[in-house]
């Protein structure tokens, strides 16, 4: 039973090697397929087989589907090699030298890699996977694929897609550039200040609030959360930035936290890390009370 004619020019050892990568993933399926190579003048046809009696709708779904993710490498594979330089140069011409390195990296790995590393990837791999709907859908339609004209006619669609991943890729780099130059100007204010408290103890409470005691566990919520952080005066400020204003100013030799499972953003954490770096304890490290 044919399941599928492949036409390919350019490319070919990549386009078998792929099909026969896919023959290997549908044998663990106990699914077999075959190849039948042949030419035609300058075009290579590799014909999809499989038997009869092993055949079903679900056996052409599933190469399709996997040929989709062939045709998909091939296009992104060019694109990052020929596409991406020029609009980032168009697009992103601020960037610098380093800037520009450093993304186009990121655009190449996000645009190609396979698995998802955190929850920030699940963006980049539902676009890819929009990009590969769009391209199953449209061989699922013909029996015979023309590798060269299907990139061809493809190219722009699938281009747009791509340019997607790339503006996300350069939003998140701004916002972490940008989150990178805050933290290191919030560590020069520490690092001029005079320690004004020698420990800060930081806890959650019941409703989300924190609560903040001193070495005596004597409670200085107010003293950090109001007086050194000038909140008194300002009531457009969430409670988060209040306690990062407040521990700055207090400039405490070292603050230890307590229960981190309880704390509502997680991201506070990080920023108290990355601005207090040693000075920072959890209450599995410390004994209450001792410096």
């Amino acid at each position: 039973m044919l399941i599928k004619t492949i036409v390919v020019k350019d490319k070919v050892n990549y386009v078998i090697s792929s099909i026969e990568e896919i023959k290997d993933n549908l044998k663990e399926e106990n699914i077999n397929i075959g190849l039948c190579e042949s030419m035609e003048e300058d075009s290579h046809f590799i014909k999809i087989m499989c038997n009869n009696y092993e055949y079903d709708h679900t056996v052409k779904k599933k190469f399709d589907r996997c040929f989709a993710k062939v045709l998909y490498d091939i296009m992104a594979i060019d694109f990052c090699m020929m596409g991406l330089n020029d609009i980032l140069e168009d697009s992103y011409f601020f960037l610098d030298i380093d800037e520009m390195s450093e993304v186009r990296e990121i655009c190449i790995n996000e645009i190609l890699k396979d698995n998802i590393i955190n929850d920030e990837e699940i963006f980049y791999i539902n676009k890819k996977n929009k990009i590969l709907d769009k391209i199953n859908k449209c061989i699922n339609e013909y029996d015979e694929i023309n590798v060269t004209g299907f990139i061809t006619f493809r190219a722009k669609d699938i281009v747009e897609s791509l340019k997607v991943i790339i503006d996300k890729v350069i939003e998140r780099y701004m916002i972490e550039k940008e989150y990178d130059e805050f933290i290191k100007l919030l560590k020069y204010f520490v690092e001029m200040q005079e320690s004004k408290l020698e420990i800060v103890n930081i806890y959650v409470i019941e409703n989300g609030d924190y609560r903040l005691t001193d070495i005596n566990n004597n409670d200085i919520t107010d003293k950090v959360m109001v007086e050194f952080s000038g909140a008194k005066f300002r009531s457009d400020i969430n409670e988060d930035d209040i306690l990062i204003s407040g521990l700055i100013t207090a400039c405490p030799e070292k603050i230890v936290i307590h229960d981190i499972d309880k704390f509502l953003n997680k991201e506070i954490l990080n920023t108290i890390q990355n601005v207090f770096e040693n000075r920072v304890t959890y209450c599995s490290e410390i004994t209450m009370g001792r410096t």
